[in-house]
């Protein structure tokens, strides 16, 4: 199996040098080579020695400088570094010229004509456009060409520590997400148990109140009672079936709410006046199931199952305008003894309806002296 080559490893500070050693050399040699087609003489390793001098300058500074103007997206310092290098080397190179002129001997007349291109009328007509087109030539052969690679390795270093931090940056929003939709995940299911613990309380808390009635039914041998088991298990096979599911017709519910009325009419029989005014839904809307009945079943647990003196309830259901409103008022008797675990199933309803209809719904619970009301609005889009 072949191993991949590191090149991070390989590149050791003593490679390095080496190859900066080996680079500088080759270099030399094509300023060598440039130079002596003007002179053969020993001056020429004067104009090699600036043309080191201004680029290694270059050379040295420009992964320093270049690196910083691409690590911040600005690209046009790059064309500015470019035009102060060009200055530079005129520069370098005009001063060379000046210096060396009274030395170098008319007989070495290509090196003698180079100069006066240079000292010809002062620096700044080195920037007319003729000599431009020429010494542009010279500055990209002597300059540009040595200084590419490093220009090129400071914009790729630059350039991959940006791919860097941007796949560090995608792995930790990778990293954030992963969790965040644990957490949602977690929420999910932790939400999922409390509905279905909620679920659970509803059943044997009406159920419980329920075979209560039958069993007082049973008692005084009441020949309704077998009308009562089987409306009895009819609601208890809307809660074991139809309760399971996250949402149902709106109608079931009401027919779920009129059986466990129709029941409770058999137990009190005339004692207790009912009011009851439900309206008939035709459109399907859908609800949470079981989560009406816990105000009409508070009703009745605080009202007549309270104290039958004077005991009263009235009923109403109807839809308007898309939002389901119920309104349950009983009477309540102050004087009779207060159920010791009262307020489980209203304190369910409110919690079911924070979490199925957060911001839609609407409940008020109001107590008066001898009344008590709750007036629930459910938006059912």
């Amino acid at each position: 199996m072949e191993r991949e080559f590191n090149w991070f490893k390989w590149y050791t500070p003593k490679v390095r040098v080496v190859c900066h050693i080996v680079f500088w050399l080759v270099v030399t040699m094509l300023y060598y080579l440039n130079y002596s087609r003007l002179s053969d003489g020993r001056y020429i390793w004067l104009f090699i020695g600036k043309e080191l001098l201004v680029t290694g300058s270059l050379f040295y500074s420009a992964s320093w400088v270049i690196s910083k103007w691409v690590a911040r997206e600005k690209i046009y310092p790059l064309f500015i570094f470019i035009i102060l290098a060009y200055i530079w080397w005129l520069a370098c190179s005009y001063l060379l010229c000046y210096l060396a002129k009274p030395y170098v001997p008319e007989s070495d007349e290509r090196l003698f004509r180079y100069i006066g291109f240079f000292l010809n009328k002062g620096f700044f007509d080195l920037f007319r456009f003729d000599k431009t087109a020429v010494l542009l030539l010279d500055f990209i052969y002597m300059v540009s060409i040595p200084l590419a690679p490093k220009l090129m390795k400071a914009i790729l270093d630059s350039s991959m520590k940006m791919v860097k931090l941007e796949r560090d940056n995608l792995v930790l929003e990778k990293t954030v997400l992963e969790k965040s939709m644990k957490m949602i995940k977690l929420e999910r299911d932790n939400l999922a148990l409390e509905l279905d613990f909620l679920k659970s309380q509803i059943s044997p808390h009406f159920l419980f109140n329920t075979l209560n009635s039958v069993y007082r039914m049973s008692e005084t041998n009441d020949p309704q009672t077998s009308e009562t088991v089987l409306r009895l298990s009819n609601l208890m096979r809307y809660i074991l079936y139809q309760g399971k599911n996250e949402k149902i017709l709106l109608s079931k519910e009401i027919e779920f709410i009129k059986d466990y009325i129709s029941l409770a009419k058999l137990r009190y029989g005339e004692k207790v006046p009912l009011g009851f005014n439900i309206e008939v839904v035709d459109e399907p809307y859908k609800i949470v199931p079981l989560i009406l009945i816990s105000f009409v079943e508070n009703a009745f647990k605080h009202g007549p199952d309270r104290s039958r003196n004077d005991a009263w309830i009235d009923i109403s259901l109807s839809v308007i305008s898309e939002k389901l409103l119920l309104v349950v008022k009983n009477s309540v008797n102050h004087s009779a003894t207060k159920s010791v675990n009262g307020g489980l199933g209203l304190e369910n309803a409110k919690r079911r309806l924070e979490l199925h209809y957060p911001k839609r719904h609407k409940l008020s619970i109001e107590e008066y002296e001898n009344t008590y009301s709750v007036e629930l609005m459910i938006d059912l889009i």
